[in-house]
């Protein structure tokens, strides 16, 4: 019997220098440093940060706390089950053999560094994406057959947004992403509807991950925990209003979207508590609707989540969501991976064989149109 394809929807790669030897002229002086603190006093295992334009990134104390681990030169990187090599590709051969080890066929990559703005100049910002997205292109096309890999989107911008999309779908990104608001705006704003419009008509999908995108949710963590719950994933719940309650959908109805790295628990809370606005909203016609209830946006095939391998409610989930719908994530290289989820998943006892075999690979495929 031949085994089920497994795609990874959601790993991850930790930036290294190299991704900054793209940077378009005049940035090109300005690449991102890294500042090598190991064995300093008071640190954490995150010893390692990028130096852009005067400030650090992570920060790990205080208001504004991030956490990631790159640049990978920290204590927290080396205790990782994953080598440096392959956490960064400058191995390629290297992520290879750790997706054999976890029986994954193939791995679609995502960004590290840029869950949180990393530059307040929207031009830099630009160029930092473009040159990541330059290098992703050129190390994932050593082994185009298993690594594949989104886009960052500057949606600062959304003429730059624009460009970029195209750029890299030439260069073969199999996604867009973006994270839950752009600063303080949220994704169903009129002005970024030319991008959603140009992402449908390239048939090119478009992913929401969770970031530290809104400066007022980033502001409110004090702490790394609080950072991660709060700042870290209530943006992408923001994004899942904009997307089914805030229009971008109606307006676009051929785009498809995943909502990624938030769990997937959350759901049939958020469509229930959306649609009991709407139907109040509607009787009393002060708010502008879409002209259908959240809820009928859900399951037309064109929006998607990613789950965690252990998350009790998984197949209420998927009766509000559809069996073709719903991802599996590894999260490598990143310190939130599960040993194994996507195992954990071919494990559970609740979920049909059918169900596990469309999570674990085939519903990637059509996602992603691999």
């Amino acid at each position: 019997m031949v085994r089920p394809l497994v795609i990874d929807a959601d790993s991850h790669v930790e930036e290294c220098e190299e991704t900054w030897q793209y940077l378009d002229p005049p940035y090109a002086a300005r690449p991102p440093l890294v500042v090598d603190k190991r064995g300093a006093p008071g640190l954490t295992v995150q010893d390692a940060f990028w130096l852009i334009d005067g400030h650090t990134y992570p920060r790990l104390r205080g208001r504004g706390t991030t956490v990631y681990a790159t640049p990978p030169v920290s204590t927290l990187a080396y205790a990782k089950p994953f080598s440096i090599a392959s956490q960064t590709l400058s191995d390629v051969r290297a992520r290879l053999d750790d997706l054999d080890r976890a029986g994954i066929d193939i791995q679609v990559l995502y960004p590290t560094v840029f869950l949180e703005r990393l530059s307040s100049d929207d031009g830099y910002l630009t160029a930092l994406m473009r040159s990541y997205n330059t290098w992703l292109a050129r190390r994932c096309a050593e082994a185009s057959d298993r690594l594949k890999w989104a886009a960052v989107m500057p949606l600062h911008s959304v003429p730059d947004a624009i460009a970029e999309l195209r750029r890299t779908r030439e260069l073969g990104a199999v996604a867009a992403v973006m994270y839950g608001t752009v600063g303080e705006t949220m994704l169903h704003e009129p002005h970024f509807d030319p991008f959603w419009a140009e992402a449908a008509r390239l048939g090119v999908p478009v992913v929401v991950h969770t970031g530290w995108s809104h400066p007022g949710l980033l502001a409110s963590g004090t702490d790394v925990f609080a950072a991660q719950l709060v700042g870290f994933t209530l943006p992408v719940l923001m994004a899942v209003f904009s997307f089914l309650g805030g229009g971008i959908l109606a307006r676009h109805p051929e785009l498809r979207v995943c909502f990624l790295e938030a769990g997937a628990d959350w759901l049939p809370y958020l469509i229930q508590r959306m649609d009991q606005y709407y139907s109040v909203d509607a009787r009393l016609g002060w708010a502008n609707l879409a002209p259908e209830p959240p809820s009928s946006y859900l399951r037309r095939g064109n929006v998607f989540l990613t789950c965690e391998g252990d998350e009790r409610l998984l197949p209420t989930v998927l009766q509000w969501l559809g069996d073709d719908q719903m991802m599996a994530s590894a999260d490598m290289p990143h310190m939130e991976a599960r040993e194994n989820s996507l195992q954990d998943i071919a494990e559970r006892d609740d979920l049909t064989e059918e169900q596990k075999r469309k999570i674990l690979g085939e519903n990637a495929r059509r996602f992603y149109g691999l």
